[in-house]
């Protein structure tokens, strides 16, 4: 059954009255609530800084490889059995130990002889020089003729001869005596044996049995390109570069596990003419290795100081982009307006990054919120971040190398904070 009201008369102005007012209300709404019209988010806020200015070492990083300054093939000089391994591998040797036996009687008896073979050359030189002696008393004498003179002297000549060989052959085999006795002539660390004990080795071709390598300095072969060698050579006046001759020129070694550049070593030596073929210059360092933390073989980073620059300016690396078209930065401009600024970066020094080209001291630098800023966009910038950094990072103090009569003496591993790497 449908819901009916009914409404006497006395009640209908009443009711009317209540529709009015819910008519009203409901239109006051209608016109209080919100326009659907689209209202653009305010700015983003980021952080500013200006770019800081100071005076750095400049420094240029190539990428080369270890070697031992001391590596040594150990190879067999005699032929025959091994039969003696004195060592265990990785051990630590001096020069002059024993490392191998090779059957040492079979040499023994061959120098026995050449020793009895030289006595009795020696017994047959007296007996020639009596017979000679006496052949010349009585050749001045008028005793003998002086055929038997002559041959007398040729016996005794012959005789000396026979001397020197079975010395030579005597030494011969002093030497090969001494060669079954296979000896380290350098201090350090030996490998693995090649041949094991109870083999045959030979002399031709020589039987290759181990290796010993010396981990106390390391060498760090790099290469230069022509056009950064020429750079620098440009950079220095004639004076400069005599000067520099006599110069320690330091070098910092970072291994690819490194933060930073942790190893300090010493210009040792450069090539005498740049490689046609590959257009480098090929340079040297060498380093001390107290700790062997380096080895051979490895694949390292190397830095040397190539010159100062004035005024340099400095922003945090994470303020920087890259893209297809370089390396970048955004900027605030005085209307709060983000512009790109293509830059040329330079050398890393802890955080911060050496900016050569493309900005400018007053520019006011993006440091956080990169991500929310585009170019041509309006951003909202704070104050400006005021930017700091240790100045031993700029302008490490390279320790001074202990005095010696040595060229190949190294300095001692330095304590001072080193530059970090620029990758």
């Amino acid at each position: 059954m449908p819901y009916t009201v009914d409404l006497r008369s006395s009640d209908r102005p009443l009711f009317c009255l209540v529709m009015c007012f819910a008519l009203l209300a409901s239109w006051t709404a209608a016109g209080c609530a919100p326009s659907n019209e689209f209202k653009a988010p305010p700015p983003p806020e980021v952080d500013v800084a200006l770019p800081l200015v100071r005076d750095v070492s400049i420094y240029a990083e190539e990428t080369g490889t270890t070697e031992a300054v001391q590596q040594v093939e150990i190879m067999a000089r005699v032929q025959g059995i091994l039969e003696e391994v004195r060592f265990e591998p990785n051990d630590d040797v001096k020069a002059g130990d024993i490392l191998f036996i090779i059957e040492k009687a079979k040499y023994q008896a061959e120098y026995d002889l050449a020793e009895a073979d030289l006595k009795l050359r020696e017994v047959a030189e007296n007996k020639a020089k009596i017979e000679y002696d006496r052949q010349k008393t009585l050749f001045e004498k008028k005793a003998t003729p002086e055929t038997n003179l002559v041959a007398a002297k040729a016996e005794y000549d012959g005789s000396q001869a026979e001397i020197e060989a079975a010395k030579a052959r005597r030494d011969e085999a002093k030497l090969n005596l001494e060669y079954t006795e296979v000896r380290s002539p350098i201090s350090g660390t030996v490998g693995k044996t090649m041949v094991k004990q109870g083999n045959l080795v030979t002399s031709s071709p020589a039987s290759h049995l181990t290796t010993v390598v010396s981990y106390d300095e390391i060498y760090a072969n790099f290469s230069v390109s022509e056009r950064a060698f020429l750079k620098f050579i440009d950079l220095q006046s004639s004076e400069e570069r005599e000067k520099s001759k006599d110069e320690v020129v330091p070098l910092y070694l970072a291994r690819a596990t490194d933060e930073g550049f942790p190893f300090y070593g010493t210009f040792n030596y450069a090539d005498l003419a740049v490689d046609q073929s590959t257009g480098t210059y090929a340079v040297r360092g060498k380093f001390a290795n107290p700790d062997r933390k380096i080895l051979p073989g490895l694949f390292v980073r190397i830095r040397v100081k190539t010159g100062d620059l004035k005024d340099a300016l400095l922003i945090p690396e994470r303020a920087t982009g890259f893209d297809q078209a370089g390396t970048y930065v955004l900027i605030v401009n005085d209307e709060n307006k983000v512009e790109r600024r293509d830059i040329e970066p330079g050398n890393k020094f802890g955080s911060m990054i050496v900016v050569l080209n493309g900005l400018k001291a007053e520019d006011r630098v993006i440091i956080d919120g990169v991500q929310m800023s585009r170019p041509n966009a309006i951003v909202n910038p704070g104050k400006p971040i005021e930017l700091t950094i240790d100045d031993s990072l700029l302008n490490p103090q390279v320790p001074e190398p202990p005095k010696s009569d040595s060229k190949d003496s190294q300095p001692e591993q330095p304590t001072p904070t080193q530059p970090e790497s620029t990758s």
